[in-house]
């Protein structure tokens, strides 16, 4: 477990280097493999089985935009959109079963939805490349997980964190795969959330 933490933290390490240098999309591509690799395997020491099929759906994820070329590759930019998508179905039912619903979660997702319309609005650069009604039930989602972890936060703090900060790596998203010339800092917290998040998900 030690060994896997430790493999993950360096390839981790060296995806924030590609993303910082800018170096080619294929550097990029397998050094993210590997890392989405690593959690994957981490994640079979959670005794959790929605955990690790979360993990899985991630891992496809993760490969799929992997190939997506930042967005350029529909095809695959949509399938990696839904991979993530039901992986957040996965955890909402993990965080249902353990700590159980509200509805309030169901308001919620709402402002995340708002989110996505403020950001459509304020940039007007942005191209969702015909996926915008599939981002809009993406972040509805999002957004009741996101909720879900705020109101059972107490309960199981890491898990909770973690998803928070999940949350706030896929807002990063938007603008990595859909607005041109995206920020090299936006890519960076990208990677640096949304790895840190699953590996917090791992070990909760």
């Amino acid at each position: 477990m030690i060994t896997l933490i430790t493999l993950y933290l360096i390839s981790w390490s060296i995806l924030m280097i590609t993303v910082l240098w800018q170096l080619p999309q294929t550097v990029y591509r397998w050094i993210k493999i590997i890392t989405a690799t690593l959690f994957v395997l981490i994640g079979f020491y959670n005794d959790q089985p929605m955990i690790m099929i979360t993990l899985v759906l991630f891992f496809i994820g993760d490969v799929l935009l992997a190939f997506a070329d930042g967005g350029k590759v529909k095809r695959w930019l949509q399938w990696g959109l839904a991979s993530f998508w039901l992986g957040h179905i996965s955890l909402i039912f993990c965080l249902i079963t353990q700590y159980g619903f509200s509805y309030l979660a169901l308001l919620f997702g709402l402002i995340l939805v708002v989110l996505l319309l403020i950001i459509k609005k304020g940039f007007s650069t942005i191209n969702f490349r015909g996926l915008f009604g599939i981002l809009i039930m993406y972040c509805y989602t999002l957004g009741i997980l996101c909720a879900l972890a705020i109101l059972h936060y107490k309960l199981n703090p890491l898990l909770m964190l973690g998803i928070l900060i999940f949350t706030l790596s896929d807002v990063c998203l938007i603008f990595w795969y859909f607005y041109p010339k995206c920020p090299r800092i936006i890519k960076l917290i990208n990677v640096v959330t949304y790895f840190g998040a699953v590996l917090i998900i791992a070990l909760s």
